[in-house]
């Protein structure tokens, strides 16, 4: 069956609705920006239409899905999350941090045609077919991109990326170098003093080298520390006994919004806010939680991690 049959047989769309699907589906998009996370510009976000959304899930768990990740790729893999990419330096002196330019709309549908022929056995028609499913039509450059929006983006992400990090892991192997990668943030640690000093012009050679996708380095967001200073990796505080946490800012918060909660002083809507950052410290300092407990009590704690929010 082709990429038509299988989308007649998953939806119910005829063969002409399916066609035409594919026809116009890199125009599908609503295109809207939000503040950028440092509070410096904005960023594009483009959400595809209901319909296309539904096919996009389906092709991940179809197509997208049995294509090869990298074990340094962490984002977007189930049972994984930045408490893994961070546990992976925890131990090591040194830390360097990168990451990509406009990483997702780097990405664009040749990458994914590429990718494809080295790594399936498709039709020509069906990988053209997946790249109109997949991509966003930017209007600006003419370029068929993916799209900081799309259900899909992620996964397409890591999968594309597999050859840069096969590259990267490699070298990081023969030089005593722990890697992991989270979606566009880059994490080498060691040892071995001035072993990293090398690295960046291999990783610039290796974007210039590859035959997809292009990638290009965001210089002003290059961090090297070590353990003489703070070492913080996706928010994450790295300490010197080799474990991670959440840090004493966050803490010293929670701490103040879960006291609030025990006098009746937090809105619904900060409640919600609370259960859910209380879940996330959960996962990655159970410790923690314990002692936040103990400050008001196994039942508040209880009624607040089972509130209704309402």
């Amino acid at each position: 069956m082709d990429l038509i049959d299988r989308l007649q047989a998953a939806f119910p769309l005829s063969r002409a609705e399916v066609e035409l699907l594919i026809k116009t589906a890199p125009r599908r998009y609503k295109v809207h920006t939000i503040e950028k996370r440092n509070g410096r510009g904005l960023r594009e976000i483009a959400q595809p239409t209901a319909e296309l959304k539904l096919v996009q899930r389906w092709i991940v768990s179809t197509y997208i899905s049995e294509l090869p990740v990298h074990s340094a790729a962490i984002a977007y893999r189930p049972g994984l999350g930045i408490k893994d990419h961070a546990k992976k330096h925890a131990t090591r002196k040194y830390l360097l941090k990168l990451d990509f330019k406009d990483f997702f709309p780097s990405i664009q549908a040749r990458d994914l045609r590429a990718h494809l022929t080295h790594h399936t056995d498709l039709s020509t028609a069906d990988k053209s077919a997946l790249m109109r499913l997949l991509f966003r039509l930017d209007s600006e450059n003419g370029e068929m991109v993916l799209s900081i929006g799309a259900p899909s983006s992620p996964a397409i992400s890591n999968t594309i990326m597999y050859p840069f990090d096969i590259a990267i892991a490699d070298y990081c192997r023969e030089n005593d170098i722990a890697y992991t990668r989270y979606a566009d943030d880059l994490a080498f640690s060691t040892d071995i003093p001035h072993v990293l000093d090398a690295l960046q012009d291999f990783i610039r050679k290796t974007c210039r080298d590859l035959e997809y996708p292009s990638l290009t380095l965001n210089e002003k967001k290059t961090v090297f520390t070590s353990k003489k200073f703070q070492r913080q990796l996706t928010g994450l505080i790295l300490t010197n006994d080799g474990t991670v946490s959440l840090g004493r800012e966050k803490k010293r918060d929670l701490r103040a919004m879960a006291h609030r909660f025990s006098r009746g002083a937090l809105s619904n809507e900060e409640v919600s806010r609370l259960r859910g950052l209380l879940a996330f410290a959960m996962s990655i300092e159970p410790q923690f939680i314990q002692s936040i407990i103990r400050m008001i009590g196994k039942e508040a704690y209880a009624k607040l991690m089972h509130a209704s929010g309402t």
